[in-house]
């Protein structure tokens, strides 16, 4: 605990803030006074005080002989689950859940996070066992992020809304839609500006004077990464370039070492990668030909992962405002669950290039 403020007050915020992240859920029991005068080295009457301060603001209810138990702020008893079946696989989701748990606590929402199925569920197998399960809890919202790369998708995550809504359990989508762009899917939805970061990353690679530009992706791309390629292009068209000037170059996972080989040969000063993931192999194999980066070739990619600024180049992204995400989908869900009848909107954040060596000798942190 910070020294700076007096020791209630410290405890105060630390029980306050596990309440609001959901650490500590509505009906959970905090430790009892004697384990909290432990775990943080205070006394009893520190805590007392404490407990107190988060009783007025009926946070918690106190009751002799029987403990400290979590209300949680508001009372309401709203519930939403997070129907995300590739939680585990894209790193930005983890983030994005946090903020909007947190974000949900300090509003009244409690959000649900079933941890006792299986992650090696196949992603639509999860998506339906957690329906499943959202509808038994009469959850009063979902968060939906549609499944991708499954046979018939769309049809799929169709079934998942009709499911959802024919319970009247309320539907938000984050990061991306049921349909193919431009068709909207009549939900909320919250997340990036894909073409918008396609865009600013040409422009960026660009501006730094390439001019043999590609766009490298895996084979079988989802559709957030078909509007970056279309941003990339956009701002070739923007710039005195041709759209098809843009080279699509498939990125073969099990080999990156033929797909640096087959962009060497191309002469390709700049590089855009659909994603980290894709942008991390690549720089390591480009780098192992020989390549120099940034002088000749210049590489970038999405989503700044953590590992980004780790890499022995380390990689140019673009940063998802993840925490923001969070935020604004649990105050659109908040408001979708008390004005169903409201029009559904669509919430594009801008995100920021986060400029690193693969592209500068000039990091911007």
């Amino acid at each position: 605990m910070s020294s700076s403020k007096l020791r209630y007050l410290q405890l105060y915020d630390e029980l306050s803030s596990s309440i609001k992240k959901q650490t500590f859920s509505p009906g959970d029991m905090l430790p009892t006074e004697a384990e909290l005068c432990e775990k943080y080295n205070v006394s009893r009457p520190t805590v007392a005080k404490a407990l107190n301060m988060l009783a007025k603001e009926k946070l918690v209810h106190r009751r002799s002989g029987f403990g400290t138990q979590v209300i949680g702020p508001g009372r309401t008893g709203l519930k939403a689950g997070l129907l995300i079946p590739q939680l585990q696989e894209i790193e930005i989701f983890e983030p994005i859940c946090a903020s909007l748990i947190e974000s949900a606590g300090m509003e009244a929402m409690r959000v649900l996070r079933p941890t006792e199925l299986s992650t090696n569920l196949e992603p639509k197998t999860m998506a339906e066992l957690l329906t499943d399960r959202f509808i038994e809890e009469k959850v009063n919202g979902v968060f939906f992020t549609p499944v991708e790369h499954i046979p018939c998708q769309q049809d799929f995550n169709l079934q998942i809304i009709r499911r959802l809504r024919e319970q009247n359990i309320e539907v938000v989508l984050l990061d991306r839609d049921v349909y193919p762009w431009p068709r909207q899917t009549p939900c909320d939805l919250i997340g990036i500006d894909n073409i918008e970061a396609g865009y600013v990353m040409c422009g960026h690679l660009i501006g730094l004077g390439c001019q043999n530009l590609a766009f490298v992706s895996a084979p079988n791309v989802a559709m957030t990464v078909e509007l970056r390629r279309l941003g990339c292009r956009e701002a070739l068209v923007h710039n005195g370039l041709r759209a098809r000037d843009l080279v699509d170059v498939e990125m073969l996972v099990d080999t990156p070492q033929k797909t640096a080989r087959k962009l060497l040969d191309k002469k390709i000063d700049g590089i855009i990668c659909a994603n980290d993931v894709t942008a991390a192999p690549l720089l390591r194999a480009l780098i192992d030909l020989g390549a120099d980066i940034p002088s000749a070739i210049k590489v970038c990619g999405f989503d700044d992962v953590k590992y980004a600024s780790l890499l022995s180049v380390p990689l140019t992204s673009y940063h998802q405002p993840c925490n923001d995400i969070g935020e604004v989908a649990a105050k659109v869900m908040l408001n979708r669950i008390k004005n169903p009848e409201s029009p559904n909107c669509r919430i594009s954040l801008n995100g920021r290039i986060i400029v690193r060596g693969s592209t500068s000798a000039t990091s911007e942190e």
